[in-house]
C-alpha cells in the first residue's frame, strides 16, 4: 500500500511539474494552447533542461542527495512561476473559478462530446498494460538496474547496473543521456522504490504524453476538429497493439516504454512530426523551431539514439519547408541539428579515445 501511495504521489506530482513548465513555456513563446499541448511542451522542456544540468553533476561525481536537492529547487522555482502565470494570477481564477470551471467543462464536452471517454479509455487501458507487463531483455536490467545502484549508493550511474561494482569510467553510450538519472532523483525526493518510479510511474506518463502529442497531430490533421484527433488517439492504438515484431513502435510502446529508446521513438520523433505540421500551417511561426530545438535537447536525454536525430528533422521540417517555399527557415533547421551534432562528436571522441570519463 505504500508503494502505491507513493506511486500515486509521484505520478501527480511530476505531471503537475511538467504542466508548469509548460505553462511558462507557452507564456514565454506566446503559444496559444489549452493542458494538452502545455503537458507534452513542459516534458520536452523538462527533459532538455534535465539533460543540460544533470549530464555534468554525473561527470564531475556529485552525490545524487546534492543534484537531488538542486533539482528539487529548480522544480519549486519553476512551481511557483507556473502558479503565478495561472489565468492572470490567483485573485482573477479566485473570482472566476467557479464560473471558468462550470463553462470549460461545457465547452470540452461540446468540442469533445462520448469521444473524449473514449480516449480516455484507451489510454487508461494503454497504462495497464504497460504497467502489467514484465520485460527481462538487458536494456530493461539497465534502466532500472542503474536507477537502483545510483539510489542505493548515492552517487550519479557510477555503479555497473549489471554486476554492481564500481565503473572505471563511464560508458559513453549511456552516461551521456540523463533520463535514468531523473528516475533516480524522483526515488531520493519521494522514497519511491526505483523499479515503481521506473516501471510504473514513468511508464504511464510517458503513455500519455505520447497519447497527447498523437492527438496534437491529429489536430493539425484535422483543421483543428477534437473530435477526429481523439479517434486519431483510438486509430493509433489499434495500430500500435498490431505492431507485433520486435523493432517497431508498437513494441516499444507497449513492452519497453521506461526504456529511453522507447520515448524516443514514441514521444520525441512523434513531436518532430507535430512541428512540422505547425510550421506547413503557420509557415512565419518562428516559435516552432523553439519547440523543435527543445524537442532536439530532450532526446538527447532519452537514448544515445538521438544521434539520428538531425535525420527525423530533416524528414519532417524540409519537405514543410519546400511546400511553404519558405527557404529562410535552412539556418533554423540546422540550428535545431546543434545539440545532437556536440553529442556526436563526444561520444565518437570517447570511443576513439580523445576524451576519457572517468568513473572511479
Amino acid at each position: 500500500m505504500r508503494e502505491v501511495c507513493l506511486a500515486c504521489i509521484g505520478f501527480i506530482l511530476e505531471m503537475i511539474v511538467f504542466f508548469a513548465a509548460g505553462r511558462l513555456l507557452s507564456k514565454v513563446l506566446k503559444v496559444k494552447g489549452n493542458l494538452s499541448l502545455q503537458l507534452v511542451l513542459g516534458y520536452l522542456v523538462y527533459f532538455a533542461v534535465f539533460e543540460v544540468v544533470m549530464v555534468p553533476m554525473t561527470l564531475l561525481w556529485v552525490p545524487l542527495n546534492v543534484a537531488s536537492v538542486v533539482w528539487a529547487l529548480l522544480v519549486v522555482i519553476c512551481l511557483a512561476g507556473g502558479s503565478l502565470l495561472r489565468n492572470g494570477g490567483w485573485k482573477r481564477h479566485k473570482k472566476t473559478s467557479g464560473k471558468g470551471i462550470k463553462e470549460g467543462l461545457k465547452q470540452l464536452w461540446k468540442e469533445h462530446s462520448i469521444m473524449l471517454l473514449a480516449a480516455v479509455a484507451v489510454v487508461l487501458f494503454q497504462c495497464l498494460i504497460v504497467i502489467s507487463y514484465q520485460d527481462t531483455t538487458v536494456d530493461a536490467t539497465y534502466y532500472v538496474g542503474t536507477v537502483s545502484t545510483s539510489v542505493y549508493t548515492n552517487t550519479l550511474g557510477r555503479y555497473d547496473p549489471f554486476r554492481g561494482g564500481i565503473l572505471k569510467a563511464f560508458q559513453a553510450r549511456y552516461i551521456l543521456s540523463a533520463y535514468p538519472m531523473n528516475n533516480a532523483v524522483w526515488c531520493k525526493l519521494l522514497g519511491i522504490h526505483p523499479i515503481v518510479q521506473a516501471k510504473v510511474v514513468m511508464s504511464c506518463i510517458n503513455v500519455i504524453i505520447s497519447n497527447l502529442i498523437i492527438y496534437q497531430i491529429g489536430k493539425h490533421l484535422f483543421d483543428n476538429n477534437r473530435k477526429k484527433a481523439d479517434l486519431m488517439i483510438i486509430f493509433v492504438c489499434v495500430l500500435q497493439l498490431f505492431c507485433g515484431t520486435i523493432y517497431t513502435t508498437g513494441t516499444f510502446f507497449f513492452t519497453r516504454s521506461y526504456e529511453g529508446k522507447a520515448i524516443l521513438a514514441n514521444i520525441a520523433f512523434p513531436a518532430v512530426l507535430m512541428c512540422a505540421l505547425w510550421f506547413y500551417q503557420q509557415k512565419n511561426e518562428k516559435k516552432v523551431w523553439v519547440v523543435l530545438f527543445l524537442t532536439a535537447a530532450s532526446a538527447l536525454a532519452f537514448s544515445g539514439s538521438a544521434i539520428i536525430f538531425p535525420a527525423a528533422i530533416l524528414a519532417g521540417m524540409v519537405p514543410a519547408m519546400l511546400m511553404n517555399r519558405k527557404f529562410s527557415a535552412i539556418p533554423y533547421c540546422i540550428l535545431c541539428m546543434i545539440p545532437s551534432g556536440i553529442y556526436a562528436a563526444v561520444y565518437f571522441a570517447c570511443k576513439l579515445g580523445l576524451i576519457r570519463l572517468a568513473a572511479s
